[in-house]
């Protein structure tokens, strides 16, 4: 198993927000089940795909309903899309009165081809929820925003990472302190995408890391190193 298969968030606790009010929203939807379908938007990397995935298998599981196949890109519009979602959804058999879930990524790809459907397919199914996201709020029409409960997720700060970068050098056998991991993630600059590639680069480099007759420099994998027990 590589080091993103390990340490692929598994609950809606694993991700990382920069406002704790998403956060509290992305937690409701997984677990009380609003009624209004939800919207995901902001820039690329945000962790808006992983936490719509997360929200609906959390919610299949806590239904005890088996189901993979429950997302769609909008990249992939044809008009036989919303054919495919209502088919979809007959297959996750929810009991009577509950919505099925479907998960739209690039939902504005689906509104640039078919203009206004999505809007007429919330109104005319009661019987499918959509959670969906788009990286261009502007490109959805007002009366399609305001049939879905729109939230914005905006990019971490560095420090925003840091509980969630401690757990992972945890299990991976790096017990550090959480100031360590602090001077760690200081240095991190990228974006959801980055941060699993950045905390294996930096445990791969201290693994690696040995002393040699000049001085290293104060790198983060220096300073995992040394943490760790290693030479400085």
């Amino acid at each position: 198993m590589t080091f993103a298969e390990r340490h692929r968030p598994r609950s809606v606790h694993d991700l990382v927000f920069a406002d704790p009010n998403v956060a509290a929203i992305i937690d409701r939807y997984a677990h009380a089940r609003p009624s209004k379908p939800l919207l995901l938007y902001g820039e690329p990397g945000t962790g808006k795909s992983e936490a719509l995935r997360l929200i609906a298998e959390t919610q299949f599981a806590q239904a005890g309903i088996e189901c993979e196949d429950f997302t769609l890109n909008g990249a992939d519009a044809a008009k036989g899309i919303y054919d495919k979602m209502l088919n979809m959804a007959q297959m996750q058999m929810w009991p009577i009165g509950t919505p099925a879930i479907i998960v739209v990524d690039e939902i504005d790809e689906i509104e640039e081809a078919l203009p206004g459907k999505t809007r007429t397919f919330i109104e005319q199914h009661k019987s499918v929820q959509l959670l969906a996201s788009t990286n261009y709020i502007k490109k959805l029409k007002p009366a399609l925003q305001s049939r879905m409960r729109c939230v914005e997720v905006k990019k971490p700060a560095p420090m925003d990472w840091v509980p969630r970068a401690h757990a992972i050098l945890t299990a991976e056998g790096a017990n550090v302190p959480l100031s360590i991991v602090q001077q760690l993630m200081a240095n991190f600059t990228g974006d959801a995408r980055d941060f699993i590639d950045y905390l294996e680069e930096q445990v791969d480099a201290a693994r690696q890391f040995a002393p040699a007759a000049s001085p290293q420099p104060r790198t983060v994998a220096s300073i995992l190193n040394q943490a760790s027990g290693g030479t400085p």
